[in-house]
């Protein structure tokens, strides 16, 4: 391969020839050059001890950008409400902003308010699958994004948060656009990031007002909840807390569904670990290992002293975004690791980040991507593709727009 300093890496990850199968280079970049440092100024690190370092941070080295830093990055960001947003969420603030909101936000979004939707989850699934079912049994090939997995992502998220039905498809988001918008700086991208933001507000602003009002069983009740004297999110943080939750909680689980589709198809060996659904989370979890939707982190860690990573001097001031989609395939770390094994031990798997920025939605997350898995292998065994999936034009994770699919031995088009 041409040597990584002549490529543009950027330009690489969104090549046709990368979305389909990102891993050999990725594997190429671990092996000869794990710290690398992009067109862009950010280094991209790719060995599992570096990137997990990085993100568990525990020595405290590491900051988000703030927002001077990130205008002067993105220029063209300045003053954009979405960019606003992004700034003001969970996953770009720092200690003691972060340390704060997380705990006000996981007071009330624990492992026992996602079991009491388990049931929900499933009969969600279940109702989509259905109007899947008769289209699939007619020999139709049937666009799985669009049918099932997106409108079931948004399903979930809205229930959690109680957002009603009525209004739902207005809100669909597309986190992996923002992204793109950021990092390319285009204004047009950038504008249409901005009428959803606002889209977004103006329900979001509907719904606290009415979760006020009337309260229910749902996330969001309990975090406009009175408790008197006890600290509480403010509106803006509020806002802010909502809109990463509803971008950040739908197109990931919607990708981690379809990579695990193509897990099924690939590998009908392991079909046994999706016979219930403690072994369905096994599968699940290799899945985001092995195929995981992100490639990259999307908001870069700041050096704020001088450090050196697999003989790399990167200087204070310096950017780093750990790559987990090569981290996660590191054979320091794991035996085989090109291999789909859901028996394997993934204790070590970065899909869910690592310290102060570990993913507060790693259960509901796990558990839509088991029961989906496990429902549509149930009821659709001799699932196939029906061709290669249509990419996103995201940089910074590998998530379907497309993925079409038929029943094996019958096609009608």
């Amino acid at each position: 391969m041409t040597s990584v300093r002549e490529l543009d890496v950027m330009a690489r990850f969104t090549s046709a020839e990368f979305r389909r199968d990102p891993y050999p280079f990725l594997r190429w970049l671990r092996e000869h050059e794990p710290v690398h440092r992009t067109g862009k100024g950010f280094h991209l690190i790719s060995r599992h001890a570096d990137a997990s370092w990085v993100l568990r941070d525990p020595d405290r080295i590491f900051r988000t950008p703030d927002r001077d830093r990130l205008t002067q990055q993105f220029p063209a960001a300045a003053g954009h409400r979405s960019v606003t947003l992004l700034l003001n969420s969970l996953p770009a603030l720092n200690a003691p902003a972060h340390t704060r909101i997380r705990r006000l936000v996981a007071r009330d979004f624990t492992p026992k308010r996602v079991a009491n939707l388990h049931e929900r989850i499933e009969r969600t699934f279940e109702g989509l699958l259905d109007g899947v079912t008769d289209r699939l049994r007619a020999g139709h090939v049937v666009d799985l994004h669009s049918t099932l997995t997106k409108p079931f992502a948004l399903a979930v998220i809205a229930d959690l948060l109680g957002v009603p039905a009525e209004v739902r498809d207005n809100m669909a988001p597309n986190a992996s656009e923002l992204a793109s918008a950021l990092g390319s700086g285009d204004e047009s991208l950038l504008a249409r990031a901005d009428d959803h933001a606002a889209q977004l507000e103006s329900h979001f602003q509907d719904l606290i007002a009415l979760r006020r009002r009337e309260p229910g069983g749902d996330l969001l009740s309990a975090l406009v909840r009175d408790r008197g004297d006890q600290d509480q999110l403010s509106p803006d943080e509020l806002i802010s807390m909502l809109w990463v939750l509803w971008n950040v909680g739908f197109e990931g689980t919607a990708a981690a569904i379809e990579h695990g589709v193509r897990a099924m198809v690939d590998h009908p060996e392991q079909s046994h670990w999706l016979r219930d659904h403690r072994s369905a989370v096994a599968f699940a979890d290799e899945v985001l290992r092995h195929t995981g939707p992100q490639i990259f982190l999307g908001v870069s860690q700041i050096a704020t002293r001088d450090i050196e990573l697999s003989g790399v001097r990167i200087p204070a001031g310096g950017q780093l975004r750990p790559v987990m989609a090569a981290a996660n395939r590191d054979p320091e770390v794991f035996a085989d690791p090109d291999r789909f094994d859901p028996w394997r031990d993934n204790s070590a798997s970065l899909v869910f980040g690592r310290g102060a920025h570990h993913c507060l939605g790693v259960f509901l997350t796990r558990a839509e991507i088991a029961t989906a898995l496990r429902l549509l292998h149930e009821r659709h065994p001799d699932l196939r593709l029906a061709g290669e999936p249509t990419w996103s034009e995201s940089f910074t994770m590998r998530v379907a727009t497309r993925f079409p699919v038929v029943l094996d031995g019958q096609r009608r088009g």
